[in-house]
């Protein structure tokens, strides 16, 4: 039987590049299947990578036998826009969307108002409220739990 891996000092030891895996897998999980999630796994040399997405409870072979590690589960995530929000700040955008509302064919709500008259523009906010999450996600929170449940894991 092989020696008992420190998975604790591995991940201490590659912060920076697990961090940097964890950034990736939140962008790789992004727009994906509800449920679904990509992993953060790590070898005993410390090589790091995301697995893809995979569906719940998968995980890989060779984290199964205890041979990888994985350190977090990304789940999938989409971004929450408010249109009836968002289109406020948008003065000849609001009164055109209030005026066609009351039109017999009129579009009810805001995001179907964007998603078939400015299609590219509510796309745009999309990009740039998903990208506002990317740049307020710290992975470090992942890394710092990851270490401490193997820790207290370890025990036993």
């Amino acid at each position: 039987m092989s020696n008992k891996i420190n998975w604790v000092k591995v991940m201490e030891d590659n912060r920076e590049k697990i961090e940097d895996a964890i950034k990736l897998a939140k962008e790789e999980s992004y727009g994906t299947m509800q449920g679904w999630h990509v992993d953060v796994e790590m070898d005993e040399s410390g090589e790091v990578w995301t697995s893809g997405l995979a569906s719940q409870g998968s995980q890989s072979m060779s984290s199964f036998n205890g041979e990888t590690f994985i350190v977090c589960h990304i789940e999938s995530w989409e971004v929450d826009t408010n249109e009836s929000e968002d289109i406020k700040y948008h003065k000849e955008l609001y009164a055109e969307y209030l005026a066609q509302k009351e039109d017999e064919d009129g579009y009810e709500y805001a995001w179907e108002f964007m998603e078939n008259k400015y299609p590219e523009i509510r796309k745009e906010w999309q990009n740039d409220a998903k990208q506002y999450e990317l740049d307020e996600f710290d992975p470090s929170e992942y890394l710092d739990r990851a270490i401490e449940d193997e820790k207290e894991y370890s025990k036993y």
